[in-house]
């Protein structure tokens, strides 16, 4: 069995699906699988038997008249039990009983505490800081890990603004529990099952806290979480401006980055600019080889770059992609130092399956989903979309000056930037449109331009980072250099201003995301059959089943146009028919919403529901219209102005001389 752990980490993926969307266990399905499989190889072994005991030439005719009678679909029948034979079956079956069962018994775990904590008045716990202070409007924000019952258990608790904690405390907590908040809306925000995705069991807001001990944190963590705080601080020293930037670049923490710097690179697609990922891994390991090279041999280099991957994923608290990538370069390392093979997909897996195994609801996790989508989209389409690209030529009329190696090698690079920008938006556009509901139609401006800037960034951002431990005043040399490209990265991420730079679409159902995954497949295997020197008989088979497919059609162009005509007569006039009514009440926390779908399909909002401190409009209504599969409202109807229905400026009208209006400015924003 090629790729075990490949098959194993799928097998894995099936069973928490199971588990989280269809709520089932999938044990007794995958035991009636098993029988049916042994069953199968019984009859199998008995047949093969009895054709060896009498194999006439008669038995042979009938056989191979059997085959030839079937041929087409037995040739390609073949293919699939290649991939599917009684091994391959086998890991899926246990991987996917194992994750299935983890997954059930952690919802139920979770839904028993839920009830339990909820039942309390007050609940007192003793528990470690583990993490920062997050400033909020009107208290601090921490997580905590504390024993409940014999059980380790993390909360999130708020704590009055006069009060601060530091990492690694050990404190003393009176409080009241506050259960996470379930889905309410279609398709909308579930916080229970994010919460889940960091293993918080829900928030206690705190009446009384006391601090018993300090530096009470796993030591490791403690250390990184010093070492982390240490290079903000520097980096804040040294770059009074947009120190939060560079923060966000090199250790991945966007919690002091402007809402607004953040919003202009999620429009202007550069939001993997901000997650530390495999750019990252590879400038560290990079920047060892050229420091360490004279004094180390090339082994110990390598041991050397697993150690100090581990020790950044502590510091960047193991977010899904550097875990990934740092995973990933282990294995990459450790192929180096045992002299084998690195397989990327065999990588790929098994830093997936650890993620998975510490916690398989992260497989929600829209970071996680992009990180993976976005290489599994280089690894399967990256050569292919090159081929393409190099396929374009560009003719220099500026050959006979000697420019053109230059100019050659420059529009290769350009097409190698474009070709990985392509391959990872092709994966990766689905998940972004299920999730965010947004598609920006500049990315391949602004991650061009992106690439000529982020190495020396990056490389730089460490230098300083490295440099100001030992000699503030030193690394002062780069800051003209790193503040230059953080200006540029700035005026890049303002693509977001541009016209339709944030197209709002509606939510995919998960039908057209397999159906465009499956088209793009087939498009890029036929390309391949049309490209290609050297065919495969298989390839060379499917040429020639296009190509009378093509025959076919020719001959018979009457009847094709005259059945595409009658199909499109039908979906139009399906398209048109009218629908029935629907009315759709949306739960907007405080206040009224009320979605109105005409027969006609036209769209009626009445009122928005939210109050001064909240932003129902953008959180709740938008996701919610796009989920139903609509992108503008026609009438907005508003029953009265309070502002739990509706968040209302004044019309401000100014008028001339004469009487007339020449300006007018209307502000109303429904929540």
């Amino acid at each position: 069995m090629k790729r075990p752990i490949l098959i194993a980490v799928l097998g894995y993926i099936i069973g928490i699906i199971v588990g989280l969307y269809f709520k089932f266990s999938i044990v007794p399905l995958n035991i009636l699988v098993i029988a049916v499989l042994l069953i199968y190889r019984r009859n199998k072994n008995n047949e093969f038997k009895l054709l060896r005991g009498n194999s006439t030439k008669s038995n042979l005719k009938k056989l191979s008249f059997k085959i030839l009678s079937f041929s087409f679909i037995k040739r390609y029948f073949r293919y699939l039990k290649i991939f599917l034979n009684s091994k391959v079956i086998l890991v899926i079956v246990i991987f996917s009983s194992i994750s299935n069962s983890i997954v059930l018994y952690e919802n139920k775990s979770y839904e028993i505490i839920y009830s339990t904590l909820s039942k309390l008045e007050n609940i007192e716990l003793t528990g470690i800081v583990i993490s920062n202070k997050q400033e909020k409007q009107y208290y601090n924000k921490y997580k905590i890990q504390s024993k409940y019952k014999g059980m380790n258990l993390r909360f999130y608790i708020s704590v009055n603004k006069n009060f601060n904690l530091e990492y690694g405390d050990k404190i003393n907590i009176l409080g009241q529990y506050i259960k996470p908040e379930i889905q309410r809306n279609y398709k909308g925000f579930d916080y229970s099952e994010y919460l889940k995705q960091l293993k918080i069991y829900g928030t206690i807001k705190c009446k009384d806290v006391k601090v018993i001990e300090k530096e009470k944190a796993n030591f490791l963590f403690q250390l990184s979480n010093q070492i982390s705080n240490n290079i903000k601080q520097n980096v804040k020293k040294a770059i009074k401006e947009n120190s939060s930037i560079l923060v966000g670049i090199i250790l991945g923490d966007k919690s002091d980055l402007d809402e607004e710097i953040q919003e202009d690179f999620r429009n202007a697609s550069l939001s993997h600019i901000l997650a530390v990922s495999g750019m990252h891994v590879t400038y560290v390991i990079m920047g060892i080889n050229i420091i360490f090279k004279s004094i180390l041999g090339k082994r110990r280099i390598y041991i050397a770059c697993i150690f100090v991957l581990i020790f950044y994923m502590f510091m960047t608290n193991f977010s899904p992609s550097i875990t990934r990538a740092g995973v990933m370069g282990i294995i990459l390392l450790l192929s180096k130092i045992i002299y084998t093979k690195n397989d990327i997909w065999t990588s790929l897996s098994l830093s997936l399956l650890v993620i998975l195994i510490y916690n398989p609801f992260l497989l929600n996790n829209i970071g996680l989903q992009l990180s993976y989508g976005g290489v599994i989209g280089i690894i399967a389409f990256n050569k292919d979309i090159l081929k393409i690209l190099k396929n374009i030529n560009i003719k220099n009329k500026l050959y006979k000056y000697r420019i053109k190696p230059k100019i050659q090698k420059f529009l290769d690079y350009i097409k190698n930037v474009l070709s990985v920008s392509i391959s990872v938006q092709i994966v990766i556009l689905p998940i972004i449109l299920y999730k965010l509901n947004t598609f920006n139609p500049y990315f391949l401006i602004s991650n061009l331009l992106i690439n000529f800037i982020i190495g020396p960034m990056v490389m730089l951002g460490f230098l300083l980072i490295i440099i100001s431990y030992f000699n503030f005043n030193v690394s002062q040399i780069i800051l003209p250099f790193l503040d230059f490209f953080i200006q540029i990265l700035l005026h890049i991420s303002k693509v977001s201003e541009l016209k339709y730079s944030k197209i709002y679409l509606p939510t995919p159902s998960m039908f057209k995301i397999v159906l465009y995954w499956l088209v793009i497949f087939i498009l890029i295997q036929i390309y391949k059959l049309y490209s290609l020197k050297n065919l495969s008989k298989t390839q060379i088979r499917l040429r020639n089943v296009i190509a009378l497919i093509k025959y076919k059609i020719k001959q018979n162009a009457k009847v094709f146009k005259q059945v595409l005509l009658i199909t499109l007569i039908m979906v139009l006039f399906i398209a048109f028919l009218p629908k029935n009514l629907n009315i759709y009440f949306i739960d907007v926390g405080q206040g009224d919403a009320c979605l109105i779908v005409t027969s006609s399909r036209k769209t009626i909002l009445i009122d928005g529901g939210g109050d001064l401190n909240s932003n129902v409009g953008k959180n709740t209504l938008v996701p919610y219209i796009l989920d139903r599969g609509f992108t503008k409202i026609d009438i907005v109807i508003v029953s009265h102005f309070d502002n739990d229905h509706v968040r209302f400026y004044p019309i401000f009208i100014t008028r001339n001389k004469s009487g007339k209006c020449h300006n007018r400015k209307s502000i109303s924003n429904f929540n």
